[in-house]
């Protein structure tokens, strides 16, 4: 009997915290957001890099607010230790990038390896909206990072363990790509996959820019670069194509893109296994 009361008031003690955290992020993004809904629906018409960087600056801004009422007034803790302390944020954001780089690079390679994808010169590449479409995707990942590995990742490890943590949070992360998936399983076991992979890149380094800088190299590069789809999404390049998926079958993604693809998968375990290993050699610990 008291192991079970035990349980669950971890459960509990779990629950409630996620749940108001939700509720916090709920009130302040409709604060923000409601009153520009008309003006949105016309931008995404007429600047759609307007409206997209209106939607991802308010995201983040409001996951950032949330995130700090609930440190500071529920854990009563400096927002900084969520992840966010600027030490050594210069060398693992490089670090972070090169692995990105290395991720998607070598998924890319294969496909064009195997015959399934051909390089192409752009046409209609522009600078500015490059830049634009950068600016608003580090600002998703931003709150992506701090919806996977912020408060709610903290909060789950700190009343259970390192592994339910990884697990849940994985789980929340490939919940909020549920519309993407379209029914398609593949896809949703390379997100949870990914979700993992950064995970174990905050937990190694104790901070956000790490897993930051991983998935925004990836989604930079794979979408406003490479004019490739994002998560199921292709309408987030800059309208060129510098790699086009000539054959769609389960090795490349099919229609969710290279992201839903075995891969993706392959290099993507691969990613999580290099980054396990390598902190164990650096550090003689294991996570």
């Amino acid at each position: 009997m008291p192991i079970k009361y035990s349980g669950l008031k971890t459960a509990w003690g779990i629950i409630w915290r996620i749940v108001l955290f939700y509720i916090v992020w709920g009130i302040l993004l409709s604060a923000i957001i409601l009153p520009f809904a008309s003006r949105m629906a016309a931008w995404f018409h007429t600047a759609p890099i307007k409206a997209r960087l209106f939607g991802d600056i308010s995201t983040a801004v409001t996951i950032l607010a949330a995130t700090w009422i609930m440190t500071k007034f529920i854990d009563r803790r400096p927002l900084y230790t969520i992840g966010l302390a600027f030490d050594h944020v210069i060398k693992d954001f490089l670090i972070g990038a090169a692995i990105g780089c290395t991720w998607l690079g070598v998924s890319v390679v294969i496909v064009w390896l195997f015959g399934w994808g051909i390089l192409v010169s752009p046409s209609g590449y522009t600078l500015p909206v490059l830049v634009g479409l950068a600016v608003s995707m580090l600002l998703n990942v931003f709150a992506q990072e701090l919806l996977l590995c912020g408060f709610i990742f903290q909060t789950i490890r700190n009343k259970s363990n390192l592994i339910i943590a990884i697990l849940l949070s994985a789980a929340i992360f490939a919940g909020y790509h549920t519309v993407a998936f379209k029914g398609e399983w593949l896809p949703v076991v390379n997100v949870f996959a990914a979700g993992i992979l950064f995970c174990f890149a905050y937990v190694i380094t104790g901070n956000l820019w790490f897993p930051i800088a991983i998935h925004f190299t990836w989604d930079v590069l794979l979408g406003p670069v490479l004019g490739l789809t994002v998560s199921g999404k292709s309408d987030l390049g800059g309208g060129w194509q510098m790699f086009i998926v000539t054959k769609q079958n389960i090795f490349t993604g099919g229609t969710f893109g290279l992201e839903g693809g075995l891969i993706v998968m392959l290099t993507t375990v691969t990613a999580i296994i290099f980054i396990y290993y390598f902190h164990r050699y650096k550090t003689g610990k294991r996570l």
